[in-house]
């Protein structure tokens, strides 16, 4: 497929603030180790500040500015075209150092005694991705999608003590488990055309979860917020990490007194 990506994001406060601080991670994965083709991106900043950009330690291309004058509002505009496909993202080079990472614990993923007890029936002997496929349809079947419960601060734990949550809960409650089960899992970052909701709207970035198969197979998408739970050609990737910290769409900090107001939408169309 190809599609068409627009996200907008508007910060709007309530006085004049300075030195705006910003980080954009919504570039689409265009590594070489990709399935996926993107072959237009802009990025459309109002106050038209200098845009940086570098490479993260995941391999995650980043774009920042600061805006230094005084200002009420940022309007932040990144429109994509991308080609997708259904192929498996392949391991890289630095592949042994990342999974240290993609095994452990981290901000929002933690092995409490919920995730062990949520694990219990599920053997480490099985193969990786079939291991990674029981788990992930567990928590379709078990969770309840409902926004406003959690935010984007809430951990796996807290997750868990809920049962319910967004896409971005459901894929730390997948990387829990399946790292506490000795499973090497990242977090994924991006879109999914038709549906980032079960209600299968468009309505902001979605999450799911990328399980290791080892150096042949490289790295499977699932998403246990969909009732078909592996990655296809809806999907687009944006970044991966440990979690949801390692690859926010925007973040940024700013100085002044006022009161921030974020909005965000986003629109797929596709081309092709």
């Amino acid at each position: 497929m190809i599609l068409k990506v627009e996200h907008r994001t508007l910060f709007a406060y309530s006085r004049p603030i300075y030195e705006t601080a910003t980080e954009v991670r919504l570039h689409p994965d265009s590594s070489q180790n990709s399935s996926q083709r993107c072959s237009s991106f802009t990025l459309d900043i109002e106050h038209t500040p200098t845009i940086f950009e570098y490479t993260d330690f995941y391999g995650n291309k980043v774009h920042h500015f600061n805006i230094l004058q005084s200002h009420d509002r940022v309007s932040i505009l990144a429109t994509s075209i991308i080609e997708t496909g259904k192929g498996t993202p392949l391991s890289s080079d630095n592949e042994a150092i990342l999974l240290m990472d993609f095994s452990a614990e981290s901000r929002f993923v933690h092995f409490d005694p919920a995730i062990r007890e949520f694990t219990s029936s599920f053997s480490p002997q099985m193969p990786p991705l079939a291991l990674g496929e029981a788990i992930c349809r567990k928590i379709h079947d078990s969770f309840i999608y409902e926004p406003g419960v959690t935010d984007v601060h809430s951990t796996s734990a807290v997750v868990m003590a809920l049962g319910r949550g967004v896409c971005q809960d459901f894929a730390h409650i997948m990387l829990a488990a399946c790292r506490s089960l000795q499973i090497p899992a990242r977090y994924v970052s991006g879109y999914l055309f038709g549906g980032s909701t079960p209600l299968g709207h468009d309505e902001a970035s979605h999450a799911w979860c990328e399980i290791y198969g080892g150096p042949e197979t490289g790295w499977v998408g699932m998403d246990p917020t969909h009732s078909s739970l592996f990655v296809d050609e809806r999907y687009i990737k944006i970044g991966s990490g440990r979690d949801y910290a390692d690859v926010p769409p925007v973040r940024g900090t700013w100085k002044g007194n006022a009161e921030e107001t974020l909005s965000v939408s986003v629109k797929l169309t596709a081309i092709s």
